[in-house]
C-alpha cells in the first residue's frame, strides 16, 4: 500500500478526532452551531461580507420595516417570510442582513446535523457543510445584501430530510413559496421523493394529489388576498406577458451565460455530483439518478421566465446533499482521498456570479480592504 493513501486517511482521521472531542465538549448540537459560525466568518473572508442592501435587497428591506403596510405596494410583496420574521425579531429595514446571515448559519448548522447523522464518519459532516458555505447556496447571502435566498434553501432542505412526515413536508414547502414562489418549481422533485416514502402506489397518489391541492390551493389564496391590497410587479403577468409575444424572451436574456452561472454556482465541487453520477451508473441506483435529473431539469426550467442565472440555479443545490450522501456512505474512487484537494483547489477559483449577460467577480474581503486602502478611501 502506498504512503499517500496513508497520509490522507490519517488528515481524514485527524478531523474524525477534531469533531469528537469538539462534541464532547459543547455537545453535539451546539458543536454544530459554532461550526456554522466559524463558517460564516471564513466565508465572509473569501467575499467581502455585504454592509447594505442592493438592488432587490433595497426591497426586501423596505418591506421588513413593516411587512403588514400594504400602501407601500412593495414589488416583493409575494415574498413576506423573511421580512416578516426579520420584522418580529426587531431586525428591521437594512438589518435584514443579519436576519439573512443567521438564515445562512442555520442552513449550514442544519447541513451539519443532517449528514453527522447520516454518513458514516464524524468529518464526513465538516467537508459537507463546508461545500455548501463556500458555494453560492452561502456566499450570495454574504455578498448581495437583503437577498433572502438562504431561508428559501433551508427550507427546501429541511423539507428533503422530513420528507416521511407528510404534514411537516407540505408546511415547509407551503412556507417556502411564501418566501420565494421558485420553490414551486421543484414540485415534480417533491413528487417524486414522496414517492419513496410509501410502499404502495395507491397512498403516494392520493397523499400527492390531497397533499399539493391544499399546499396550493393554501398558497394561491394567500397571493389572492395580497394582490386584493396591492398591485404587486412580479406577478404572473410579469413574467408570461412578454412570452405571448416571443416565447424565448427571458431565455434569451441569457443567452450564452447559462453555463458560467450553473458553473459558479459550486465551481470545482462539480466534481462531486460527477463523480457520484458515474458511480450511481456503474451502482445501477436509478432512483437517485432520476432524483438529480429531476432536480437540474426543474432548476434549469427557471430560466425560461428568469435570466438571473447564478441565483436561479443555486435552487439545484440538493443534487450535492444526494451526491454528498452516495460519496461518503461508499467512497467509490478514494472519494475522501481526494476531496480535501479539490476543496483546497476550489479556493483558487474566482467566484463569479452571473446575471443576465453581466458577469460579477466577487472581492474578497482582504482584497476589498486593500483596495480601499490604495485608493485613499481609508487609512490606518
Amino acid at each position: 500500500m502506498s504512503a499517500a493513501p496513508d497520509k490522507h486517511r490519517s488528515v481524514y482521521h485527524r478531523f474524525d478526532s477534531l469533531v469528537l472531542r469538539g462534541e464532547g465538549r459543547t455537545g453535539r448540537a451546539l458543536f454544530s452551531v459554532l461550526v456554522a459560525f466559524v463558517l460564516m466568518i471564513a466565508g465572509a473572508v473569501y467575499v467581502r461580507p455585504a454592509v447594505e442592501p442592493v438592488v432587490h435587497g433595497i426591497n426586501y428591506a423596505l418591506l421588513s420595516r413593516n411587512p403588514f403596510d400594504f400602501a407601500q405596494g412593495n414589488q416583493m410583496g409575494f415574498r413576506l417570510l423573511t421580512p416578516v420574521i426579520s420584522y418580529l425579531i426587531g431586525l428591521r429595514g437594512d438589518l435584514i442582513i443579519v436576519t439573512n446571515l443567521l438564515m445562512a448559519t442555520a442552513f449550514l448548522a442544519m447541513a451539519l446535523a443532517y449528514f453527522r447523522r447520516n454518513a458514516p464518519r464524524p468529518a464526513d459532516a465538516l467537508l459537507a457543510a463546508t461545500t455548501f458555505a463556500f458555494s453560492l447556496v452561502t456566499l450570495t447571502t454574504i455578498y448581495y445584501g437583503g437577498y433572502c435566498d438562504s431561508l428559501t434553501y433551508l427550507l427546501i432542505f429541511l423539507a428533503w430530510w422530513f420528507r416521511a412526515n407528510r404534514p411537516v413536508f407540505y408546511l415547509l414547502i407551503l412556507l417556502g413559496m411564501t418566501n420565494h414562489e421558485s420553490v414551486a418549481f421543484l414540485i415534480p422533485w417533491f413528487i417524486f421523493i414522496s414517492y419513496q416514502v410509501y410502499p404502495r402506489k395507491l397512498y403516494w397518489l392520493l397523499d400527492t394529489v390531497i397533499g399539493f391541492t391544499v399546499t396550493l390551493g393554501l398558497y394561491f389564496l394567500y397571493r389572492e388576498l395580497i394582490t386584493r391590497e396591492q398591485q404587486i410587479r412580479f406577478s404572473i403577468t410579469y413574467y408570461f406577458r412578454p412570452m405571448a409575444q416571443n416565447p424565448w424572451y427571458w431565455f434569451y436574456r441569457s443567452s450564452g451565460y447559462k453555463l458560467l452561472g450553473f458553473f459558479t454556482v459550486f465551481k470545482l465541487y462539480w466534481l462531486f455530483v460527477i463523480v457520484a453520477v458515474t458511480s450511481m451508473c456503474k451502482c445501477r441506483q436509478w432512483r437517485q439518478l432520476v432524483s438529480i435529473a429531476l432536480i437540474l431539469a426543474c432548476a434549469w426550467a427557471q430560466m425560461f421566465f428568469a435570466f438571473d442565472s447564478s441565483r436561479m440555479l443555486t435552487l439545484s443545490f440538493p443534487v450535492m446533499v444526494i451526491s454528498l450522501l452516495h460519496l461518503l456512505r461508499h467512497n467509490p474512487y478514494r472519494f475522501r482521498s481526494w476531496a480535501g484537494v479539490v476543496v483546497i483547489a476550489n479556493f483558487f477559483v474566482p467566484q463569479l456570479y452571473v446575471g443576465g449577460k453581466i458577469v460579477d467577480k466577487m472581492h474578497s474581503l482582504i482584497g476589498s480592504i486593500l483596495a480601499m486602502q490604495l485608493s485613499g478611501r481609508i487609512g490606518w
